[in-house]
């Protein structure tokens, strides 16, 4: 019974973190994210997605969303990569030169002006994921970071930060508001007029 007591009061605290961090998405940056995609997929670019660890797993989710979960509602397929599913280059890369440079090295000479990247960190300090979003700014393109706790250097960096502060929480409240908000991107843009005139 003990057990069972402490199982229902965690997930009770757990599902008060979850919406707390709900509560907390700004609907003005989130506008300006799918504006931003939408003019990306419009101008025929191509949206770039990184993240380690389970925000890499984020970002390998959102590129099947983006690339073909689009199919039940129009014949127009994005331009989407997510950077973190090449595994040999991956590794040739961290081998190589370091670890920090495994996505910038995959956007050269492909990231052209106009392209966007979605940068995924839950404490916004990824040195790779931040070297990334350097790299689209500097290039002509438009930095979207994915950050909570305090926001980390990806806060400041990024173009668009998507922050949802929680800076003594777990990064499991903040990786599922990051796959949430995935889900709440594609499945508003599928909807979108604009997008559906693509």
């Amino acid at each position: 019974m003990e057990r069972k007591q402490n199982v229902t009061n965690y997930l009770e605290d757990y599902k008060k973190s979850l919406q707390t961090l709900l509560n907390l998405i700004d609907a003005d940056i989130l506008e300006q994210v799918i504006t931003k995609l939408i003019e990306t997929f419009t101008n025929g670019k191509t949206l770039y997605i990184v993240g380690n660890g389970g925000s890499a797993t984020t970002a390998s989710h959102m590129q099947a969303d983006f690339a073909f979960f689009v199919r039940y509602f129009t014949k127009f397929r994005p331009k989407v990569r997510a950077l973190t599913d090449n595994v040999a280059l991956i590794t040739a890369i961290g081998n190589d030169t370091t670890f920090y440079d495994i996505f910038v090295e995959q956007m050269k000479g492909n990231f052209e002006a106009g392209d966007a990247i979605i940068c995924i960190s839950a404490s916004g300090n990824s040195e790779n994921v931040i070297r990334a979003a350097e790299f689209a700014n500097n290039h002509g393109g438009i930095s979207i970071g994915f950050v909570g706790f305090e926001g980390g250097k990806l806060k400041e960096v990024a173009q668009i930060a998507l922050f949802t502060p929680n800076p003594k929480g777990e990064y499991g409240p903040i990786e599922d508001i990051h796959m949430i908000l995935n889900h709440i991107l594609i499945n508003y843009i599928t909807k979108d007029k604009e997008f559906l005139s693509i």
